[in-house]
């Protein structure tokens, strides 16, 4: 799809200046927009943003060199609503922006998302779309500006070093989570993956491609004996709420831990809600009474694990095996451990990792999403 023309025709206007001028005096709608996601997708939204809701509203992530700029402008305005466009690395990128910024209107600052990346859990479990794919902006635009919102909460990770971490790398791609953290087989893939694509960005290009590479990864990550037969339960110690969950681990002996924020994970699935899967999660389904429900917004976290052959099922709506709940998850890690955050993968050395709540951030739903149907607890 080419960049929509700089003329001021009325067919690409008249769609969204309605909406915009009838909630002028209610809200402010800015957007900061990621040009580098979604291909060339990130500049085409750029360039609709900025003759739908006005140049002056439409800040660009990578010029401005983040959301400052565009935050700074704004911060006496009242509900000020903000478009995040880009994947889940740009929504995290803003809201982690508003922790430090002096907005004086903060509680009532809402975020919403225009999805350019490639998993798009937030969009997905906010109902604001899976992917951006060159049609008009006007109704997604309506819809961030008049649908409700529902407080999220977002995590720190404190990392220190233990006496095991010599000269290891503790760095992380940052200290807050809004989706998940997860560690084992699924983060291998992701860093696998990763790694081959910024050494060749032109071969991976193409979305078609990049699944059968992913799958080529997963398939080779499978014969890691690493990731075999639970042996990471080794690695790594997991205390939820002060309870130690070596029992449970070593009885289960997952390849892959996740801990969970959001109802989505994997583009789109929720493996604490799926499927039972009878090889796996059987015995665990009588347990269910023990587990809260699920909620962004409660103080909890979810913890799920996997075997390494239930990754593939976990993308059909199968249910990973629920380990427990809390809202303190500490962690000891023995050796070298791939890790992923909210899609970003990278190599932890060992270390002791401390999850504990940050605070809570006003996001904008529809009334279809996961999130609208979760209880949404006050904000804290």
């Amino acid at each position: 799809m080419n960049p929509p023309s700089d003329d001021n025709s009325p067919t690409v206007q008249k769609p969204l200046m309605t909406v915009t001028e009838k909630d002028a005096y209610k809200e402010k709608i800015i957007a900061f927009v990621n040009p580098k996601s979604g291909g060339l997708q990130g500049q085409v939204v750029f360039e609709q943003l900025r003759i739908q809701i006005g140049e002056e509203n439409v800040y660009d992530l990578v010029k401005d060199h983040g959301p400052q700029r565009g935050l700074k402008e704004n911060q006496y305005q009242k509900n000020l609503r903000i478009i995040a466009c880009g994947g889940d690395g740009t929504v995290g990128w803003v809201l982690s922006a508003l922790d430090v910024s002096q907005m004086q209107y903060i509680d009532f600052v809402s975020v919403g998302v225009i999805p350019l990346g490639t998993g798009n859990d937030m969009a997905r479990f906010l109902g604001l779309g899976v992917g951006y794919r060159g049609e008009s902006l006007a109704p997604a635009i309506q819809s961030l500006a008049s649908s409700e919102t529902r407080l999220l909460d977002r995590w720190q990770i404190d990392v220190q070093p233990t006496a095991h971490t010599g000269i290891a790398s503790l760095k992380i791609p940052q200290p807050v989570f809004n989706n998940y953290l997860s560690f084992g087989a699924d983060a291998q893939i992701a860093l696998d993956f990763h790694e081959k694509r910024n050494a060749s960005p032109r071969r991976y290009a193409n979305r078609i491609f990049n699944k059968l590479a992913y799958g080529c990864i997963s398939c080779n990550t499978f014969f890691d004996r690493q990731y075999l037969f639970g042996n990471i339960a080794n690695f790594f110690e997991l205390h939820v709420d002060g309870r130690n969950m070596d029992e449970d681990l070593f009885r289960f002996r997952p390849d892959a831990i996740l801990i969970l924020n959001i109802a989505s994970y994997a583009a789109g699935t929720n493996p604490w809600q799926g499927a039972y899967d009878n090889l796996w999660c059987a015995q665990s389904q009588s347990d269910d009474d023990r587990f809260r429900e699920q909620s962004c917004s409660d103080g909890y976290l979810e913890i799920i694990g996997f075997k390494h052959f239930e990754l593939a099922r976990i993308r059909l709506g199968r249910r990973g095996h629920r380990i427990a709940q809390g809202n303190e998850i500490k962690l000891t890690i023995r050796r070298d451990l791939p890790m992923e955050i909210d899609g970003e993968p990278f190599l932890l050395g060992p270390c002791q990792i401390t999850i504990t709540r940050k605070n809570q951030a006003r996001m904008i739903i529809t009334e279809r999403s996961q999130a609208a149907q979760q209880i949404q607890s006050k904000r804290v």
